[in-house]
């Protein structure tokens, strides 16, 4: 147990690392990178429209946004004719996130999704449904699992996990992009949809169903300013990819002064049991 505590502790720590790295693009920069994605009401529409469906047929009392950001997920789902009662909870590390939104139907809790525990938000019987949009990665390959593990933890058998995470349909396109943030200098890590699958049953949940949403375009110039990349650095991981990739269509684009790569994303509606 305790050699558990001190691989969870190591991976906890590592992974704030990540995410604090990028403390510079948060706030309302952040919602004007990667062309606006994060803060794009047609984007969100088919993760917002899962979402809402989901509460209406579960009536929960509470809806949790783990790694919420700036709220913006929470702010949409806000807009729809829900119970008035609904108590709306925006978890996230960066306090420069959470001071973007202003929404006071939503309670702010700076914490690590990592960390943070069902009895803080609120009374553990009540009924909850936790949200996610693009944080999986964050973990690396070697602490999704106990991520997972930590968030089925905090979840009661029935409730509902709906997030949308960047996964790949084949081997080829997923290898592509992990060697892309490889040479960028980042331990973030993406599977493929059957992996996050197994995973995600492994950890204890059924996973309902799994659909596409919009793939996020990566530009060179946003990566450079997200991982402070040099041009001469966008130039030879671009040689690094085409020539050990060539171009694939809709997931790595050479460019005449860089490249573009492109996320895929799945909407997974999963259920604790």
């Amino acid at each position: 147990m305790k050699r558990f505590e001190h691989l969870y502790a190591t991976a906890s720590e590592r992974t704030d690392r990540e995410i604090l790295r990028e403390m510079d693009i948060h706030g309302l920069q952040w919602e004007k990178l990667h062309g606006g994605y994060f803060a794009d009401p047609v984007i969100a529409s088919l993760l917002v429209t899962q979402i809402v469906r989901i509460m209406k047929t579960s009536n929960p009392e509470i809806l949790v946004d783990l790694a919420g950001g700036t709220g913006y997920i929470l702010n949409e789902v806000s807009k729809h004719d829900l119970n008035p009662d609904i108590r709306f909870i925006n978890i996230d590390l960066s306090g420069k996130q959470l001071s973007c939104n202003n929404n006071p139907k939503i309670v702010k809790i700076r914490d690590g999704i990592s960390d943070f525990t069902r009895r803080e938000i609120d009374s553990p019987q009540k009924k909850f449904i936790f949200i996610m949009r693009s944080a999986f990665h964050y973990f690396g390959k070697d602490r999704i699992n106990l991520i997972l593990q930590h968030l089925r933890s905090q979840m009661r058998k029935g409730e509902f996990f709906i997030h949308q995470t960047a996964s790949f349909a084949f081997r080829r396109d997923v290898s592509c992009i992990n060697s892309l943030y490889e040479q960028m200098g980042t331990e973030k890590w993406y599977p493929t949809v059957r992996e996050l699958r197994k995973l995600l049953e492994h950890a204890g949940w059924s996973v309902a169903s799994v659909s596409r949403a919009p793939n996020l375009p990566l530009s060179s110039d946003d990566l450079a300013i997200r991982y402070g990349l040099s041009k001469k650095a966008v130039m030879r991981i671009r040689k690094y990819l085409i020539d050990r990739f060539h171009e694939i269509d809709n997931l790595f684009i050479n460019k005449p002064d860089g490249f573009c790569a492109y996320l895929h994303y799945y909407i997974y509606t999963c259920v604790a049991v």
